[in-house]
This record gives C-alpha cells, sequence and structure tokens, in this order.
C-alpha cells in the first residue's frame, strides 16, 4: 500500500526534523544559529509556495485520490514536511523566527493556510505530528489560543519555571580564620 510507505518515510523525515533542531540548539553563537535559521526558514517559505500551487493547481487535496503522478507524490511529501519542518523551528526557536519572518509579510496566512491543509492529512500524519501543528497552529495565531496555551520549547517559559523552583540561597558567614584590613588611623 503506498499511503502506508508514505506515511512511514514522513515519519522518518520528521525524526530527521528533530535531529535538525538538535543540531540548531547546540549552536552557541547566535549570528550562527540566526543565519542558519533565517536559511532555513525562508527556503521552507519558497518551497511552501512552489509545491503549494503545484497541488492548488491540479487540486490535490486529503479527500481527492491520492496523486499518481510522481511530481506531484513529491510536491504532496515536500509540502507536508516543510510545513512540520516550520513547525519545529517556530515552536523550538520562537523569538528568532518572529525576528526573521518579520521582513516576510504574508507568512502567517501562508503559513495558517499550509497548516490546515497539512492538517486534513491524518491518513499520513502520525500522533506526535498532529500535536505539534496543533501547538504551532496557537503559536503563529494568538487569537487562536486555548486559555492554558503554552509553548513548551520557549525559553522563557522554561527560565521562569526554573527559577520558581531553585529556591535563593542564604549567604553563611565564613567560619574559621580570616586575614582581616588593616586599620590605619590618620
Amino acid at each position: 500500500m503506498s499511503l502506508f510507505k508514505d506515511s512511514k518515510i514522513f515519519v522518518r523525515k520528521r525524526e530527521e526534523h528533530k535531529l535538525l533542531v538538535n543540531h540548531l540548539q547546540s549552536i552557541e553563537d547566535y549570528g550562527k544559529r540566526y543565519k542558519l535559521m533565517k536559511i532555513g526558514i525562508d527556503e521552507v517559505i519558497r518551497i511552501i509556495r512552489e509545491e503549494g500551487g503545484k497541488l492548488r493547481g491540479n487540486k490535490i487535496t486529503a479527500e481527492s485520490e491520492f496523486p499518481k503522478l510522481q511530481e506531484l507524490i513529491n510536491a504532496l511529501a515536500q509540502f507536508l514536511e516543510n510545513t512540520c519542518l516550520f513547525g519545529e523551528m517556530v515552536l523550538h526557536f520562537p523569538d528568532m523566527s518572529y525576528r526573521i519572518l518579520k521582513s516576510v509579510s504574508d507568512w502567517r496566512t501562508l503559513m495558517t493556510d499550509a497548516l490546515d491543509y497539512t492538517k486534513t492529512f491524518v491518513q499520513i500524519l502520525d500522533e506526535k505530528t498532529i500535536e505539534m501543528l496543533s501547538l504551532l497552529n496557537q503559536e503563529i495565531n494568538e487569537d487562536q489560543r486555548s486559555p492554558d496555551y503554552v509553548n513548551p520549547y520557549r525559553e522563557t517559559a522554561q527560565s521562569t519555571e526554573t527559577q520558581k523552583d531553585k529556591p535563593k540561597k542564604k549567604s553563611k558567614p565564613k567560619k574559621g580564620p580570616s586575614l582581616s584590613p588593616t586599620k590605619t588611623e590618620l
């Protein structure tokens, strides 16, 4: 069955996305990470535009018959994979992603449409991907956030939690002999 095979390939690609995110997280230099993120996000947006155009032009939807042309199968695979990759990047690096995306005027509409389209392919997506897409939708569309929404990867959320959890250390006076500065009177 072609769809089952495509689903397994999709899951494998998602694992590669996670490796990419881990690699980006391991880069200490902000400038270097920013450059790689910019290249990645720009490429994802380009692919979403191009492949989305092919899919719309050929009326490929989750309800339509699965495409038989290899070109359309590749377009669908790249579209779904890049929508998910975009999600991983925005969720794991929200501040940097928004900084990069502010120069792309229609990114929110483009990616919301891509997200809605991708979510219809439940026969290909795994549970973790569906959950990630739901988080992405809430992250990029503030008006659709649930009251308890929290981006689990946002640094400020993590740092505030760790600060609350850690009790403040009390300074204890040192015991034992110490050298005191000499006192001179004028």
